[in-house]
């Protein structure tokens, strides 16, 4: 516990640094009293900061070297010999360290199972402007150390597990695509995951873009999904942020075959002739992603997230297995405090999922299962 403490005062002394954020809204203030130089160099000093605001900082600077007849290579020349523009000034180092504590609880169970998980996540990226694209390259490593697993049996959690992460971003004016590749070790098992996300923006308004979402995800020890949404974002500096999508998924996941277990325990008469196969379980229905978020002028954020899906069982072992209907939902709500580069959070959140299940099925599966996970740690991007 020390040595979290050193690790956490070591990084709030050294990242004493203006964030994106900051810069932005300096510029804002600038530009409020007329002083359009002095907010033209805040806007160009705040688009080279990582943040989410990198686009639309882009846009602003472009509209102001037009009104004041600035082509983009003089800025280039006037910024000659600068070392904020080179290459080691791209690199950044992002990370996490955080607890969750974790209640869990299911239908049939007398009591819920209680416990918590420590982890520690750094991400060093690199962010690459060439004209009018984005290029992000990142690799990240994450531990999870799992405390009070021994009396966690049924959310079958290991002692530990180990992460390692590779990600290519690409960000244009009215277009993101995100790919990611993840090597997981949890105790004895080792397992690989892919992820593609594409959006593409339609319309933008003001403070706002509405858009087209394709997401694919696939685990080579079985799950898998795809979706299509429809997306709406708001960001501005302070005030109200949201992100909504809205679409339909489809996921895949590692069943076990009851039907063909029950009918070999009639017929055999060894343990090697009983059927022990597992098979895909499909499902197919709407789903719906948001969050919603304040940020005030002294740094706090409050955000609420929710996260919705109704599936219809659209393939699997049995035709019983095919009438089941699946309902999951998470919902939360977290506090975060921005100190230089540092975001403190503090959150709630909870995960429910719920099975309408035919009568065959009553005995196999949990109708209902909870997890509660109390959040808090850190963040920091520098």
């Amino acid at each position: 516990m020390r040595s979290l403490f050193v690790l956490v005062l070591l990084l709030m002394t050294a990242l004493y640094a203006e964030t994106q954020e900051e810069a932005y809204y300096r510029a804002m203030k600038f530009e409020e009293v007329g002083d359009i130089p002095a907010a033209l160099q805040a806007f160009e000093e705040a688009v080279v900061l990582p943040g989410p605001y990198t686009e639309e900082l882009q846009g602003i600077i472009r509209d102001y070297k037009a009104a004041l007849g600035k082509s983009d290579e003089e800025s280039l020349n006037a910024k000659d010999g600068d070392s904020s523009t080179s290459f080691w000034n791209l690199i950044h180092v992002a990370g996490e360290l955080g607890f969750y504590g974790m209640l869990y609880k299911e239908t049939g169970l007398d009591e819920s199972e209680k416990g918590g998980e420590l982890f520690l996540n750094v991400s060093p990226y690199v962010d690459l402007e060439l004209g009018d694209w984005s290029h992000t390259f990142a690799a990240s490593v994450r531990g999870d150390y799992f405390l009070n697993n021994d009396e966690m049996t049924l959310l079958d959690t290991n002692d530990w597990n180990f992460i390692l992460s590779l990600e290519y971003t690409l960000h244009g004016h009215s277009m993101l695509l995100d790919l990611g590749y993840d090597f997981n070790i949890e105790g004895k098992e080792l397992s690989s995951d892919f992820y593609a996300w594409f959006e593409k923006d339609l319309y933008r308004f003001e403070k706002q873009r509405l858009g087209a979402v394709a997401w694919a995800y696939y685990q080579t020890s079985g799950p898998m999904s795809y979706a299509l949404y429809g997306a709406w974002h708001r960001t501005v500096p302070e005030g109200i942020n949201g992100t909504v999508y809205a679409g339909a998924k489809f996921e895949a996941d590692s069943v076990f075959d009851y039907d063909s277990y029950e009918k070999s325990r009639e017929t055999a008469t060894t343990i090697e002739e009983l059927v022990l196969r597992n098979t895909m379980g499909k499902w197919f229905g709407p789903v719906f992603r948001s969050r919603v978020s304040y940020k005030f002028k002294n740094k706090i954020t409050v955000e609420a997230k929710m996260n919705l899906f109704y599936g219809f069982a659209v393939g699997g072992p049995d035709s019983d297995f095919e009438s089941i209907r699946k309902f999951s939902g998470t919902g939360g709500l977290t506090v975060s405090w921005k100190y230089w580069k540092m975001n403190y959070y503090l959150g709630l959140e909870r995960n429910y999922k719920h099975f309408e299940l035919p009568d065959s099925y009553k005995e196999r599966y949990r109708e209902t299962t909870v997890l509660t996970q109390l959040k808090l740690g850190v963040k920091w991007d520098i």
